[in-house]
């Protein structure tokens, strides 16, 4: 019985090796190229990467994850269509996730291959915060593609994937909860503090990361869903409904001048009165609802899962979140003699790092309950060849033992699998439509210097539009017009 387990654990090694997914070779290392191709402005060479990836990953565990960095990188470079048909596609494979009963086959078969590999077997679903942009980068690209109505219809189901993506956030950890206590891996809170104290630069990473995770939002919030769906209810008219919006951004963001400004004008239209700590907030001097350019700024990239681990008696590895330094303090925008500079809006690293947290103890368990199982096959071997006087025992031990020790080297692979070519953070600005539709751009150093500075002509002649300014690094700067037609 035993051999026949041990058999069974190769095999599932080589099934792995050879399923096309990131068990073996982790997720942040495979999209070195890639992300490289990105922040180095070789786009082209970036788009003929994430193509293949997603071709070839299709069908696989992981495929999800590379079609959610080809819909971002796509809309970068104004390949809509391509965009908008990976964005549909990768909704499509959520839907099937999310459609599945509750303990599926399939769904136990992944938890136990996570087990005896390691936490990679388990499909990739995407994280709420992944879903939540989808959202966003979906709205903008019909925009941009001049499907306008289609752009008020996803802002629409934006407002209500919030809920959404709550309740489908507690339903899978209630699910991955009972799948745990079904493997009887013991309580859950003892073992996060062992392996905590049995892994202290695992226990510094986390307690590094929940300081990012106190900048968040609550409740998987992205303010910039929030003001997406206040633009689109004042352009319509409905001053109340766009006053709730700007009223949960305000709470989300205390202090934040552009959204008590913004907040300011809405509640004056709406026929609203000021909350008490916004008495002195002067609403916009200018029509916010139509003539009007809305910028949005992504700066920077967004943080990332690299793979930490040891290798040393145990293999054990996890994922530690990495953060990177924005290339720009934000961007100002001059036109008509006006020059307004962007505000954040969106903290994506806090966002991420908040539902990491949130994640942290099904995490921790399933790295423990891997250790455990496989660790305890391999000193299974070493005690029956150290404990029998059969020499074809003892042979067939130290096999198990030492197969073990090259299988759990390979096998320790950090999960981390996340959307990459997000940015660090959005901000964003409004300003009057100028007239000859131009502008002068200027983006500004964190130290305060000016770092890259040009002019910028639209297409056509929209009398309002969204221009989306994607600066992942000094290298790599693009810029896109999404007009509105209506006003």
């Amino acid at each position: 019985m035993k051999n026949i387990r041990y058999y069974f654990l190769l095999a599932a090694a080589l099934a792995f090796i050879v399923s096309g997914c990131s068990t073996v070779v982790n997720n942040h290392y495979q999209k070195g190229t890639l992300v490289g191709n990105y922040l180095d402005g070789d786009n082209s060479d970036a788009v003929d990467e994430v193509s293949d990836k997603v071709d070839s990953r299709e069908d696989t565990g992981d495929e999800i994850v590379w079609r959610l960095e080809a819909c971002a990188l796509y809309f970068y470079n104004g390949m809509y269509e391509e965009a908008l048909k990976n964005m549909e596609a990768t909704e499509k494979l959520m839907e099937e996730y999310d459609n599945r009963a509750v303990v599926s086959a399939r769904d136990v078969g992944s938890e136990a291959g996570s087990v005896i590999t390691n936490p990679n077997a388990i499909p990739y679903k995407g994280w709420a915060r992944d879903r939540i942009v989808l959202n966003i980068y979906k709205a903008l690209t019909y925009l941009a593609l001049g499907r306008e109505d289609s752009f008020r219809a996803q802002v629409k189901r934006l407002r209500d994937a919030q809920k959404q993506v709550q309740q489908e956030f507690a339903d899978e950890f209630k699910r991955e909860q009972e799948q745990l206590h079904a493997e009887d891996w013991g309580d859950q809170d003892a073992r996060e503090k062992k392996v905590f104290n049995k892994y202290p630069r695992m226990s510094r990473g986390v307690d590094e990361m929940r300081k990012i995770a106190h900048k968040g939002y609550g409740n998987f919030l992205n303010p910039l869903g929030l003001y997406l769906s206040a633009l689109c209810n004042l352009r319509d008219g409905d001053w109340s409904s766009a006053a709730i919006d700007t009223q949960r951004m305000h709470e989300a963001l205390p202090g934040n001048t552009f959204v008590s400004q913004l907040h300011a004008t809405v509640c004056k239209r709406a026929g609203r009165s000021l909350p008490p700590d916004m008495s002195s907030a002067s609403p916009f001097s200018f029509p916010i609802d139509q003539n009007c350019l809305y910028v949005i700024f992504s700066n920077g990239r967004g943080a990332a899962f690299e793979p930490e681990g040891i290798h040393v008696v145990a293999e054990v590895s996890w994922p530690r979140l990495t953060t990177y330094t924005a290339p720009y303090r934000d961007l100002t925008v001059t036109a008509n003699g006006t020059s307004v500079s962007t505000a954040p809006i969106a903290n994506m690293d806090a966002i991420l790092a908040q539902e990491f947290d949130a994640r942290l103890p099904v995490i921790i368990t399933r790295i423990a309950a891997s250790t455990i199982v496989k660790e305890g096959v391999k000193y299974g071997g070493l005690a029956v060849a150290l404990s029998s006087r059969n020499s074809t025992a003892q042979i067939v031990g130290l096999s198990v033992y030492f197969g073990m020790m090259i299988y759990n080297y390979i096998m320790n692979t950090a999960d981390t699998r996340a959307w990459e070519l997000l940015p660090k953070e959005y901000q964003i600005a409004q300003i009057p439509m100028p007239q000859d539709h131009k502008v002068h751009l200027k983006l500004n150093s964190p130290n305060g210097g000016e770092v890259m500075s040009f002019d910028y002509d639209f297409e056509g002649n929209a009398p309002s539009g969204v221009l989306f300014v994607n600066a992942p690094s000094y290298d790599n700067v693009t810029t896109a017009f999404l007009p509105f037609t209506s006003k």
